[in-house]
């Protein structure tokens, strides 16, 4: 039976196809469809006229989310679909068509000679829980974005109306590594920023004020304390514009917003998370946010033999340069998803804190001379390697797994 092979290059509203042969003589010239069902069940018919979907194989680049609603039409079909990284799909290009231009048909037609010349491995669609957890868990990394964007601006403001106040809030916090982002986390310090945006308006604060603050902050923030604020503002170099003030109430109310939706999505992931992997939760240190992010972003676990293949797809490998007896390490390849690369470096701060054998390991890299970040990379690593082995064996975690 013959084989014929489809390149598709992904664009956002149409898609371009090209289909050889095993000779890589031209079957069907680069043609558009839409990106719709329409455009869709004319590649499906097209497809149908050229043979069986068992002698047909598809490849096509991961462009973005773009590709997502074709793949799944087409493995709904019956059609066997790779989904291959960019990267590697213009490596070929520069290898074999140093001078070709670049438009959508050739493109196609490329990605469809790629297909011919290299074994073919049909990528499967994530279990339906996994896509549900990483539709979850983007949100959830937009949100934290647009939280961190939310807290530089609130600072700049902050800065001008009340420049005492974040060191104030920040003192006795013992955590430094926020750089203050911390003290937006407390209900008691949003709620005290929005009803005293400015230095001059919380110097008027009543003894109303000061019992409101002990009250939500469960006596945290004492009479002693607010006095203490209340001097500080007295004396502030702050300026104050009712522009300001203004801005920084609506920065608040974003930020307390974000919380709730951030809260809202918690519930949805909890179940789910405790449906596909909960044995990820028994790395010290890991709970629902960061296991959620883990398997999103990693999806089926059996695509990777072996845990290195697993690091080289998070970007979490390093150049080598080796000749003779030279060898060197450069710096991380950083491919792949940056999200899945954000949650290892999340977790593995979180498991040298919790986790005796992850603090001991993350202490033996630094005690061999390594930079911190250097060796919170190592730990990333390692914490990659321990979630390979959970997720492949759904057993707990264990010392075992982090020697």
């Amino acid at each position: 039976m013959p084989i014929y092979y489809v390149g598709i290059d992904v664009s956002k509203f149409k898609h371009t196809c090209s289909i050889i042969d095993e000779n890589g003589a031209i079957i069907k010239s680069s043609f558009d469809f839409k990106n719709s069902k329409d455009g869709f069940d004319l590649l499906i018919e097209i497809l149908k006229s050229i043979g069986e979907s068992q002698s047909i194989q598809i490849v096509m680049e991961a462009t973005g989310h773009y590709h997502l609603c074709l793949f799944r039409y087409l493995v709904k079909n019956g059609y066997q679909v790779q989904i291959k990284n960019p990267v590697v799909i213009h490596r070929f290009k520069e290898s074999e068509y140093l001078d070709r231009a670049k438009t959508d048909n050739l493109d196609a037609l490329l990605i469809a000679r790629y297909a011919s010349k290299h074994p073919f491995s049909a990528s499967m669609l994530k279990s339906y829980n996994i896509e549900r957890i990483r539709c979850i868990t983007k949100a959830k990394y937009s949100l934290f974005q647009s939280k961190v964007r939310t807290i530089e601006h609130l600072h700049r403001y902050l800065d001008e109306t009340f420049p005492e106040l974040v060191s104030f809030l920040q003192k006795g916090s013992g955590n430094k590594r926020f750089y203050g982002r911390n003290i937006f986390v407390s209900k008691t310090n949003l709620w005290l920023i929005k009803n005293f945006p400015s230095a001059e308006r919380f110097a008027l604060a009543r003894k109303e004020t000061a019992n409101k603050l002990k009250s939500m902050s469960k006596g945290s923030f004492s009479l002693i304390k607010f006095n203490e604020l209340k001097n500080i503002a007295k004396n502030s170099i702050g300026v104050s514009y009712k522009e300001s003030e203004s801005i920084i109430v609506q920065l608040i109310d974003e930020l307390i917003s974000n919380n709730k939706r951030d809260e809202a999505l918690d519930e949805l992931l909890k179940p789910l998370v405790d449906e596909t992997a909960s044995n990820l939760l028994t790395i010290p240190g890991i709970g629902y946010r960061l296991a959620g992010f883990l398997i999103g972003e990693i999806g089926d676990v059996n695509m990777f033999a072996t845990p290195d293949k697993l690091v080289k797809f998070a970007g979490l490998d390093v150049n080598i340069y080796q000749s003779g007896k030279v060898e060197k390490h450069g710096k991380l390849r950083k491919r792949g998803s940056p999200l899945l690369r954000y949650a290892l470096f999340q977790a593995a701060e979180k498991a040298r804190i919790h986790c005796v054998e992850i603090a001991e390991f993350y202490a033996k890299k630094k005690n061999e001379g390594k930079h911190p970040i250097c060796a919170l990379t190592h730990t990333a690593r390692k914490i990659l390697r321990i979630v390979w082995a959970l997720l492949k064996t759904g057993q707990n975690y264990q010392q075992t797994f982090s020697n």
